[in-house]
């Protein structure tokens, strides 16, 4: 397995990038791993770049067989509203977090409030 970060992804997920040749040739010699900052960094360029959220995590869950849930309820909390970090959060935190952000009650995520 070969790492990839968010270049490679964003290259074949594009419609136009100058790397898209380059990165389709290496997926289709290689099986490629990714981790949870390169799905954070994606979610950070998803506006950029005019990408659905839900669209490119089920992309790169596919292109690395990966099927961890926690970044599909990421992206649906980002695609309704709520920023990228707290969208992390808010998916490892089952139902329940201590912050003081007030975003979390707007989910309905128990929140132990810190104020």
């Amino acid at each position: 397995m070969i790492y990839a970060d968010a270049d490679f992804f964003l290259a074949i997920m594009k419609d136009s990038d100058w790397l898209k040749n380059n990165a389709l040739e290496i997926l289709k010699h290689n099986s490629i791993t990714t981790s949870e900052v390169t799905y954070i960094e994606l979610m950070l360029l998803a506006k950029k770049y005019d990408l659905d959220y839900l669209k490119i995590t089920k992309d790169v869950m596919a292109i690395c067989n990966d099927n961890n849930s926690i970044y599909l309820i990421a992206a649906e909390y980002i695609k309704n509203g709520m920023n990228v970090f707290d969208a992390f959060h808010a998916a490892h935190c089952n139902g329940e977090i201590i912050s003081s952000d007030h975003i979390y009650d707007q989910f309905n995520i128990k929140r132990i409030k810190l104020e």
